[in-house]
């Protein structure tokens, strides 16, 4: 019966946790960046050059670093449902808005509205998500949920492209019909979150008593093997080596992922004459790589057990394959090895979470991911806005190129130098 407990239960979950999580990332991710296609037209009618556009992209980040720890302290506290449904009408609000700003000084301060907005949300799913399934399922969940990212710019890539070429009722600008339509769908989107979430398994009425009882017994057998933590969970969290050097890595992947997302588009079109549409579809094309790195590490990592091997040579690959593109000038060649470092920093992102998780105790987990989450995320801030100014500098995408490949090599040695830890926290 137990056995039959678990798969009905893991089924569910699937179905009613994580695919109305994964909808949700879908439209955080595209709200996030579908400036990177507004760029192509809204850049010139606001005089905004390259530095700026980096800056602009990075306040985002400004107010998503500022507000991870008071959303996460509130997410524990008002429970998932409210806080999901509140995180995401807020948001969506803000970003149907910026279809509205006249300067690039409003842009600023939408962009970091936006960033406040969205702080508790991606540390929130991931803590969300550990309270469900035990860490043995953990890293093809938590990729499920990541391969929202790459799904919304393969979706949103051509559908921003569309919105921005299609006549519309308002004859708005191209750029800002479009932020005004994927803004007001994520709005709508919080009123149905709000009646779907529970805050816990115990809340679903969906669940039978015997698949409750399967998750509580998993979840709570899995936190008797781990050791409690005798501080407050933010100290345990700040003091712990192995935090620190995992949110090492995350920068790392951040950077690389967040660098092609924002200037890709851009990268495209000055490489040719397309339309916006054709530039939203060739910029999809490495998110279909990071897509198909996530979905097949994380699955041969739950099915070894291994993390740090699939991780580690994850980042590897993505790291030799961006070298090898800024070493050669632009071509289809380019754009594939754009492909294949995509399957690399997939493959990474897929699997990380599954670490962080594993070794942190349920008591600690909330602050411990946050910590990883923020600390990870100043290269989501720093990234954007230094790629900026190596573009500006140098003319060429190929030194941005080459600075986020390097990242990623130094992600590989954090990477060792946490296993390591890990291994002295294990045998001590």
């Amino acid at each position: 019966m137990s056995r039959a407990a678990e798969q009905s239960a893991r089924s569910k979950f699937q179905w009613r946790v994580l695919g109305p999580i994964v909808l949700l990332i879908v439209l955080s991710s595209l709200d996030r960046v579908n400036i990177s296609f507004a760029a192509l037209q809204m850049n010139a009618d606001l005089g905004i050059d390259p530095h700026a556009y980096g800056l602009a992209v990075g306040m985002f980040f400004v107010g998503y670093l500022l507000f991870q720890f008071p959303s996460t302290w509130v997410l524990t506290r008002v429970g998932a449902r409210r806080w999901i449904a509140g995180c995401v009408g807020i948001w969506g609000t803000v970003a149907a808005v910026m279809a509205f700003v006249r300067n690039v000084e409003e842009l600023f301060v939408l962009r970091f509205l936006l960033g406040c907005a969205e702080a508790g949300f991606a540390p929130g799913i991931v803590y969300y998500c550990s309270g469900w399934m035990p860490k043995r399922y953990r890293a093809n969940s938590i990729a499920v949920t990541m391969l929202a990212i790459p799904a919304s710019v393969i979706i949103g890539g051509p559908l921003c492209g569309w919105l921005m070429g299609v006549s519309n009722p308002l004859d708005m600008t191209g750029w800002r019909w479009m932020l005004l339509i994927e803004g007001l769908v994520t709005v709508a989107m919080a009123l149905v979150a709000y009646f779907v979430f529970v805050d816990k398994p115990s809340d679903a009425r969906w669940l039978r008593d015997a698949e409750k009882d399967w998750i509580a017994n998993a979840l709570a057998e899995e936190q008797n093997e781990a050791k409690a933590p005798v501080q407050s969970s933010i100290k345990t969290a700040l003091i712990d080596p192995r935090a620190w050097l995992a949110a090492g890595v995350w920068c790392t992947t951040l950077i690389g992922a967040n660098g092609m997302m924002f200037w890709l588009p851009q990268v495209i079109k000055a490489m040719s004459s397309l339309s916006p549409l054709a530039v939203g579809a060739l910029a999809a094309l490495p998110w279909v790589g990071v897509a198909l790195g996530m979905v097949l590490n994380s699955w041969h990592s739950d099915k070894t057990q291994e993390r740090y091997r699939h991780l580690g040579i994850a980042l590897a690959m993505g790291m030799i394959a961006l070298l090898i593109a800024s070493a050669l000038p632009p071509s289809p060649w380019s754009l594939l090895l754009l492909f294949i470092g995509g399957v690399g920093l997939g493959g990474a992102q897929g699997v990380f979470w599954s670490i962080p998780t594993a070794f942190l105790h349920r008591s600690a987990a909330a602050a411990g991911i946050t910590l990883i989450n923020l600390v990870g995320n100043i290269g989501s801030l720093a990234g954007p806005y230094v790629i900026g100014i190596i573009l500006q500098q140098s003319g060429s995408f190929s030194a941005p190129i080459w600075f986020v490949a390097a990242v990623m090599g130094v992600g590989t040695l954090l990477l060792a130098s946490l296993r390591f830890s890990e291994r002295r926290a294990i045998s001590g």
